[in-house]
Order: structure tokens, then sequence, then C-alpha cells
């Protein structure tokens, strides 16, 4: 059988393989992988497509570890809400409310909205799983766009209802029927479409119910990606009650993880146990500062989401750019405070590159397939134009792609070889029936919700979300 070849001419290339030097290079792309990286490759005329991409730097796609794909739906409802009111809101109010057509429309523009922004790869944190009419909806709007996607089963929000009042914990955790239909039906760790579960950690649920869920997570040979030590929550450290219960492994991905000591961190570099940080949305909305300096320090490199569109945007270009001033502002500060001149800057536009691909790789257990450019991995490839305005002249080609490139200057994207971005446009994508949909979709959910753009859930009477007097563990 005869292999499709696309042949990728002439861009400068961002391997982010170690030792391999950015430069101009070819990529040969047979099927869904990358058959070779080089100058100058001899292929025979008419044997491959070719792309021209002489004003090109081409990277691996971003992986973003941690996003609530279907939230999308309310794009900016609470970009003036802290964490407390999204929670209320979310928990409370949003939950339930949300139709299988709905979720649908959801995924499908969450998911070309990821990919018209670089993103080739996604941890969907889904929460909508009431029902499988509804988590199939949410499953059938990822493969529309030909995202590749770890699905994050289980989750369904109108189960942390509990969590809004004390004791602050949720009774039940994943549904296991839902978490074993869906890892039947995608048995493969291999395809596109791959299966993860949601999970909470034992700052939402009781220790035993943790417990069953990872139990059933390793049954399945699945990973888990677990909110964890975001804002003040009660009880010790979620980390030490897991590693007491013999819990930490290399198959959990925490995220947030703002409030962890050195000590928790030290546990995860042990077990080898990643960390998920979104650092736009947690210093807008209280998770505490996003702790990607003392990760590292502690032999942790972090990778990046978004978390949530009703919060923040969906640029992961933004996203970096937080992961890099942030760390980079705090030690500068440091210095300052000692009455010293930062000389020296502590991360890299390359280190921030790093988290937003071959990190977020390792959070998946997909490092040996995605997030590098290298013969046999699969062609998840993004080319920038870097003849646009805001691009031109390239003097070092990461400090531009981290810096100064934006959606705007994505020009083409492939996921496992086939494009699903050209010259700019998403390929195969009515944009504008998109957007009647997308719009229909969620003017009928305030409708139901009985809520108004602008909407804010209402300030409790005593607003410590967490007051010591309803938290005898409290720290």
């Amino acid at each position: 059988m005869s292999k499709e070849r696309t042949l990728i001419r002439g861009g400068t290339v961002i391997t982010m393989e170690p030792g391999v030097p950015d430069g101009v290079a070819d990529i040969l792309i047979e099927d869904d992988r990358i058959a070779a990286v080089g100058k100058d490759l001899a292929v025979a005329e008419g044997a491959a497509r070719v792309m021209d991409a002489t004003n090109r730097i081409v990277i691996p796609g971003f992986i973003d570890t941690h996003r609530h794909v279907y939230q999308v739906l309310l794009r900016g409802m609470g970009s003036n809400w802290s964490l407390m009111e999204y929670f209320k809101a979310n928990m409370g109010t949003f939950g339930g409310n949300f139709t299988p057509d709905d979720l649908f429309i959801a995924n499908r523009l969450g998911s070309l909205d990821a990919i018209d922004s670089g993103v080739t790869s996604v941890f969907d944190w889904s929460q909508e799983q009431k029902s499988p009419e509804h988590t199939d909806a949410l499953i059938a709007g990822l493969e529309s766009a030909s995202i590749r996607v770890s699905f994050g089963a289980g989750a369904n929000v109108s189960d942390l209802k509990d969590c809004l009042k004390p004791p602050f914990m949720a009774k039940r955790g994943v549904d296991p029927a839902g978490v074993r239909r869906l890892r039947n039906r995608f048995p493969s760790d291999t395809g596109l479409l791959t299966i993860g579960m949601a999970g909470m950690g034992p700052g939402h649920l009781p220790l035993d119910v943790v417990m069953q869920d990872l139990a059933l997570a390793r049954e399945l040979g699945i990973r888990t990606n677990m909110h964890l030590g975001q804002a003040v929550m009660p009880g010790r450290s979620g980390v030490s009650i897991m590693h007491e219960a013999g819990l930490l492994d290399s198959d959990l991905t925490f995220g947030h993880c703002n409030y962890f000591s050195d000590e928790d961190i030290k546990l995860m570099s042990e077990y080898g146990v990643t960390a998920s940080v979104t650092p736009e949305d947690e210093c807008n909305m209280g998770h505490g500062w996003p702790p990607i300096r003392k990760l590292i320090a502690g032999g942790v490199w972090p990778n990046i989401g978004i978390d949530t569109h009703i919060a923040v945007g969906g640029d992961q270009f933004t996203a970096m750019r937080f992961a890099l001033a942030i760390p980079r502002a705090q030690a500068n500060n440091e210095a300052l405070s000692d009455g010293r001149n930062p000389w020296n800057l502590n991360l890299t536009t390359r280190d921030a590159l790093r988290m937003a691909t071959i990190e977020g790789a390792r959070a998946l257990a997909q490092e040996d397939r995605i997030g590098s450019i290298a013969p046999g991995k699969q062609a998840d490839i993004v080319a920038l134009d870097t003849a646009h305005v805001s691009m031109s002249p390239v003097l070092d080609p990461v400090s531009t792609v981290v810096h100064h490139a934006s959606r705007s200057v994505v020009s083409d994207v492939f996921i496992a070889g086939r494009q699903v971005k050209a010259d700019g446009r998403l390929v195969g994508a009515d944009v504008a029936q998109l957007h009647r949909d997308a719009t229909a979709a969620a003017t009928a959910f305030l409708e139901r919700c009985d809520m108004t753009p602008g909407w804010a859930p209402p300030t409790p009477a005593n607003a410590v979300y967490l007051a010591e007097e309803d938290n005898p563990s409290f720290h």
C-alpha cells in the first residue's frame, strides 16, 4: 500500500530534541509519522506533497495537560470571578443544565479553538458526564475536530455540590461503570483518542473514595489527572496523605499544586508524579502563585494548561509567557529585596517552550510519541508565519515563538500527519455555522440557568469560603 507523504521544505525547525540544534531543515511525513528530519531531504519528484516553509518556524505541537474543553461555551462568563465564585457557579448553578447537544457543540468549538492556536494534544478534564449520552456527545465533539486527546473519564460536576459546604467534601468519586465503558470502547493507548481518569484528590474526597478511584484506574491501566493543592483547602497535605496510603506513583498528574510544600514536591519527584500548572487562571482567580519555580527547584519540571475558558483565553502562547514571567519575577524580586540588581534570569524561553511541548508529553506518558520532532514520532507539527509583521526579523527563533507569536501566526497544523489548519484556516470547519450554533446553545443554556451575561454568584454572608470554625483540621 502506498504511503501518503508530505514534505515540509526549508523551515526553521525547533525539534525540542536534546542535542539537536535549531536550524533550517526539511521534515518528511509518511502517513501519521515523521519519517525523516534533515537538510535537503531527497524525495523523488511527485512522491510527496511539498509545503514550502521558507518563511516558517516549525515546532512540535503544543500539549495542554489541563483544559476543561466544554467550558468554552461559557467563554468569558467568569473573567471577573474568584476561584470560589467559579466553584459555586460550576458546581451549583451550571451543573446538570448542559444537554448532549450543547456538549457536542462545546467540545467541537473548544477543540478547534485549541488547534487554531497550535495545540495538537490536550487532556480534557471533562466534568459533565452525567449520562452515557452526555459523555458520548463530549467525545463526538472531540473526534469531529480530529484533535489528539486524552479524555478524562468519570467526572460529573453535579456530584461535587457537597464541596460547597462544610466539611467541603464530595461523597462520590468517579462513575466506575462509565470509566469501564469508555476503556472498553477505547482500549488502545496509542490512538488519537485515549482514556484517562479525571480524579479528585483528598482535598475534595474522603481517602477511601480516592483509593477506590485509583484502584480502578490502575486496574484498567489508565493515568489519573487530579486537582490538588489549589487555594487554601482544609486538612493536611494531600500529597502526604496519599504517600502514607501508598498511592503515589508515576501514573499521576497533579493539577495546580499551588500550596505544596518542599516535602510534597520532593515526594512527587521521588515517585515520578508530574505537575500541570495553569498559570494565567491561577494568577487571576486565586489559586495561589503558580509553583513553577518551586517545582523546578524540587526536581519536577511542570507542564502547562489553560484550565477554563470561563475565566481566561485558550492561547497557549499566553500560558507560556505567564509560565516564564512569574518565576522570573519572583527570583528578580528576591534579588531586588536584598538590594541587588538581577544580573542573570533564572529561566529561558526554551524552558518555557519545553513546558508547553515535551513536558506535556511526559504528563500523558507519550513522550516517546509526541512532544518533539524526531523520526518515528507522530507528526504533530505546527508552522508559524515569520513574514507576519509581529514576527520579523527572526533573530532568535525560540524567543520569537515564546514572546512574539500568537494564534494569528499559526499558519499550519498537522495532527498525526493530517493537516487540520492550512495557510491560516481551519481545514473542513464551517466556522460561521459553528459560531451560530455556539451562540444559540450558550443563549439557551443561560436561559435554563436563569442567568444573564455579567452574572456572578451571590456572595455568602460569611465570604470566607473555608471558615476555620467549620474545619477543625484547617491550617
